[in-house]
């Protein structure tokens, strides 16, 4: 059994499956969901464990790493074979009997001692660790992030995330349908219409609900708008960390229009509560109109000015480079695949977007200045979507469709949205209108291990530069 799963796992990796979850329950099983982008198929692999353990993918699947420390963390699974089989989430303050998502959920007694976990540094004549974080200066969440340095050289990074953990997914257990969407909408604040999006779908799958077209559009609508407010942020953050402060406040500008649209078309700057299974929120299409052209105006400009910039340019080219088949065999995701080449975008599997998708954004040098330029691409693709989204709905009949969740669903629904930051998956399973286990795997997730491995080999003062251009969220971590 041991050899077939990991002979399975390894075989939809071969075949460039995506990998959707992997993750287990309570009752001492596995499973692995893979998507086979070409069909648009998922395929389930379980494994049942034996004496509370299970063999490790990591070593040639490093993309499960993270999964399989966090499912020792949180259920006291121990996957045999694991090469960093330190702890990923829990803290030497938690007592040693408390498994969030496996055990009675109890308040612990939280055992006084320091609670920084071990880190993994460089040894050496000359070398010089140096800690940033988990505090950092501005409004930022927390990441403690552990350098080994010689001269002004990265030898090593140690990211650690997870330092606020809230326990989304044990909170979400036993919950009614009724009661999971505002959980479900603050997971993280840059992907909430995504995480909404997801969720709203799998209780759409199970229930066995078909949404109208217009519905649909209305979801789009949302979703690029959301995608246009995280790419405004992480286009104003990129030159922030080089100091062209020109490029980034009127960059911030830019986001603080598009986000007073947002509240005046859909009532909230982040877009909170506005996908609900059988619903969206929905705005008038020349309305919607109003507020692109109002962004462009400031946009096109914006754009000639940055990429004019050649000092600004040269600064981004050939720093942090994340080369493809290192993408590929970390599983990472979204803009960070796409600017090394990776022609891979959660749309094109989602039947719905249909004619409105053009495409993914691709560039392959993999850099700063390629993830800035695909954002830079992503941006304008999104406002076109946006639009003409908006101008089907025109012609798209409204339907009334009142959609009652059955008082007894029941069943598991893997769904998944390409969020601002990549492949977003949600895997629920409900059991008589309660959720019986709830799995998030954002994209974020997939991508921090990268920006560790990347930021090795360039100088100190590039770590702001690069860490800015992933841009990702602590927030899906700390879920």
């Amino acid at each position: 059994m041991t050899t077939t799963w990991k002979h399975q796992n390894q075989l939809h990796k071969d075949s460039g499956h995506e990998l959707l979850t992997l993750t287990a329950n309570r009752r001492g099983k596995l499973t692995s969901v893979w998507l086979d982008p070409d069909d648009h198929r998922q395929s389930f692999l379980d494994l049942d464990l034996v004496d509370g353990s299970f063999p490790s993918l990591a070593a040639s699947l490093p993309e499960t790493a993270w999964d399989e420390r966090e499912i020792h963390d949180l259920f006291g699974y121990i996957p045999l074979g694991h090469p960093d089989p330190r702890p990923l989430i829990r803290t030497p303050r938690w007592p040693k009997d408390f498994l969030p998502l496996r055990s009675a959920q109890l308040s612990p007694g939280w055992l006084e001692v320091e609670p920084d976990l071990p880190a993994l540094q460089v040894e050496g004549d000359g070398v010089t660790i140096m800690k940033v974080g988990p505090t950092h200066a501005g409004i930022i969440e927390s990441g403690h992030f552990v350098f080994s340095i010689i001269g002004e050289n990265v030898l090593h990074l140690d990211a650690h995330l997870f330092q606020n953990h809230r326990g989304i997914e044990a909170l979400l257990e036993g919950k009614t349908v009724g009661e999971v969407s505002p959980l479900v909408t603050r997971i993280c604040a840059a992907d909430s219409v995504s995480n909404q999006t997801n969720w709203a779908s799998a209780v759409e799958q199970l229930a066995g609900f078909i949404p109208s077209e217009r519905l649909l559009l209305n979801r789009i609508i949302l979703l690029e708008a959301e995608r246009v407010l995280s790419h405004l942020n992480d286009l104003a953050q990129i030159p922030a960390g080089v100091g062209y402060q020109v490029a980034h406040q009127r960059a911030l500008a830019m986001k603080e229009l598009w986000q007073r649209g947002l509240q005046s078309l859909f009532g909230h700057r982040f877009l909170f509560e506005t996908v609900h299974p059988g619903s969206a929120v929905s705005a008038p299409a020349d309305a919607v109109s109003e507020i692109v052209h109002a962004v462009r105006r400031h946009w096109v400009p914006w754009r000639q000015v940055v990429m004019g910039h050649h000092g600004f340019t040269n600064r981004m080219r050939g720093v942090g480079t994340t080369p493809l088949d290192q993408v590929i065999r970390m599983g990472a995701q979204g803009v960070t695949s796409r600017a090394a080449g990776k022609e891979f975008d959660a749309r094109q599997s989602i039947p719905w977007y249909g004619e409105v998708f053009e495409g993914p954004v691709i560039r392959t040098s993999g850099d700063v200045l390629a993830r800035f330029e695909l954002r830079l691409d992503e941006v304008e693709a999104s406002l076109r979507i946006i639009e003409k989204a908006a101008r089907m709905t025109y012609k798209t009949p409204f339907q009334d469709q009142p959609f009652t969740v059955p008082e007894d669903i029941d069943g598991r629904a893997v769904a998944f949205s390409e969020s601002p930051h990549g492949l977003n998956v949600h895997d629920v399973s409900l059991s008589q209108g309660r959720v019986s286990r709830y799995h998030v795997r954002a994209a974020t997730y997939r991508n921090w291990p990268l920006v560790a491995q990347t930021v090795a080999g360039n100088a100190v003062a590039d770590f702001p530069l690069i860490n800015k251009s992933f841009e990702l969220c602590y927030s899906c971590t700390d879920r």
